[in-house]
């Protein structure tokens, strides 16, 4: 009895194996079949990508790229999982995801937790005023950066995310020291349109949200831009991540798809009211409001990628830049300088987390296409003493002193390392603003005398500075003696602020208002 149920049960287990089989081999051949009598490709080899809406994502999903990835027998997979990165770094650490797209910041952040599972081997875009920090009006009479830095403001933002690292890298560069030490101005939610909401309601005097919730706060009654990712340059940048695994096993595939994503911004670039069509219908934005956040975003083609980005070489007199790498340096700055990180989690190397092997395959027919200013060269013409005093002062960068030998203006190597970093701030992420060096010394003996010994300071840093290469027309130096002395900080003692007494300030200052 025991042995017909076993082989009845058998049969049974058979018999289902064989429908599923056929079932699978039907549908195998009617694929086949339906590739072979068509132009479809044999094989679609699928890259699943994970990223968000965010408009500077667009390429990887528009209907351009997904014809010519199923031309070239590729499906892409992507994936919106609304901006949480925290989430996105854990499945593609997992595996469920072949490529993410992410700033290089949440990237830095997230990413290490599981060693960097992914290497960079394209930028895509940069935030050119995408993201932004806005406030009552009421709340910023003066309109300066350092305005913030009132820790009885309220502050609402996105936490880990664009917003909450603008947050960071503005209370890390400009001297908000308040904001580094008192708690209780953060109010975080959940996304940008949570941050909108909020400023509708009135729930708070600061708002940090990007596009397009950023264009809509604005037009709230009252509303005041105060400063943006327009306003400096190599922070935000978005790149594509792809597994270091997979490239190790589909290298050439990975390779395709780069050149497809290339190849379609190319096609874009040369059909302006397409793309505006196109974007159109896959976001449900209104024209007007898509061309509004176009100028916002600065996109790289494959020249920029090379030449400005990873440092390839295409034209014999270029000269090539490695954007990417400065990025990666200043980012991990601003995130041990706010505290994220105790430690470079990176040991120095930014290029643990880079590949341009790909792009330099690539580079060898590459064609220019959507390119932005990235490369541009900003010039600074020479001003009286009239013009300078007539520059808008945007805001203080953060105060590190600037040591000097006793007894003389020469400055010590301390001196020397704090304004090579400064100078690299200057040059890279803040090329378009003008600077001026400010002197000033304790109170205390003759002030002529005291005017003089602060100007001599600036002027050894101002020497300093140009060097290194600023342009000479971009910088100013002024002595101040014991004029403007340090507002004193809460419980500071008076010997930790007789020291700051004698120091150096940089000033950012514009022509074009905030």
């Amino acid at each position: 009895m025991k042995k017909t149920t076993a082989g009845f049960i058998i049969i049974i287990i058979i018999g289902a194996m064989g429908i599923f089989g056929w079932k699978y081999l039907s549908s195998y051949l009617f694929d086949k079949g339906q590739s072979d009598s068509s132009d479809a490709s044999g094989n679609l080899s699928t890259i699943r990508i994970c990223g968000d809406n965010y408009l500077g994502y667009w390429f990887l999903t528009s209907p351009e790229m997904r014809k010519l990835s199923a031309k070239k027998g590729i499906q892409i997979k992507y994936t919106d999982d609304g901006g949480i990165y925290k989430e996105r770094l854990e499945k593609f650490d997992k595996g469920e995801y072949d490529a993410i797209v992410l700033p290089v910041n949440s990237y830095l952040d997230h990413g290490a937790k599981y060693k960097y599972p992914g290497v960079i081997i394209a930028a895509i875009s940069e935030s050119r005023g995408a993201d932004g920090i806005i406030g009552f009006a009421d709340k910023f009479p003066q309109g300066k950066i350092n305005g913030l830095n009132d820790p009885s403001l309220k502050i609402v933002y996105t936490a880990d995310s664009p917003s909450s690292f603008l947050l960071d890298l503005t209370i890390a560069d400009f001297d908000l020291d308040l904001l580094r030490k008192e708690p209780g101005w953060e109010i975080e939610v959940d996304g940008s349109a949570k941050v909108l909401d909020y400023a509708k309601k009135g729930k708070g005097d600061v708002f940090v949200l990007w596009e397009p919730d950023l264009s809509k706060a604005l037009k709230i009654p009252g509303m005041k831009y105060i400063w943006g990712s327009d306003k400096f340059s190599g922070y935000i940048l978005d790149v594509i991540v792809f597994r270091r695994d997979y490239l190790k096993k589909n290298k050439e595939i990975a390779e395709k798809f780069l050149k497809i994503y290339f190849r379609t911004m190319k096609l874009y670039s040369n059909n302006h009211e397409k793309m505006i069509t196109d974007m159109k219908k896959s976001t449900g934005q209104k024209i007007e409001v898509i061309e509004e956040i176009l100028k916002k975003i600065e996109w790289f083609d494959l020249w920029e990628n090379c030449e400005l980005e990873f440092d390839i070489k295409i034209n014999k007199e270029s000269k090539t830049k490695e954007g990417i790498i400065n990025t990666i340096i200043a980012c991990t700055d601003i995130m041990i300088r706010s505290g994220r990180f105790k430690t470079d989690p990176l040991q120095g190397n930014p290029y643990k987390i880079t590949n341009k092997s790909i792009l330099k395959t690539l580079s060898k027919g590459q064609i220019r296409s959507f390119g932005g200013n990235k490369g541009k060269r900003i010039e600074f013409s020479s001003l009286d003493a009239k013009d300078w005093a007539d520059l808008e002062e945007i805001g203080t960068f953060r105060v590190e002193p600037i040591t000097f030998q006793t007894w003389n203006n020469q400055l010590t190597e301390d001196g020397k390392e704090k304004l090579n970093k400064i100078t690299n701030l200057l040059k890279i992420n803040y090329p378009e603003y003008r600077i001026i060096i400010r002197g000033h010394t304790p109170p205390g003996g003759d002030e002529k005398e005291n005017k003089k010994l602060s100007l001599k300071r600036s002027t050894v840093v101002l020497n300093y500075f140009t060097n290194m290469g600023l342009n000479p027309n971009r910088i100013k130096a002024e002595g101040m003696g014991s004029e403007k002395l340090a507002k004193r900080k809460p419980n500071e003692s008076t010997r930790a602020y007789n020291y700051r007494l004698s120091r150096v300030e940089f000033i950012a200052v514009t022509d074009d208002l905030l």
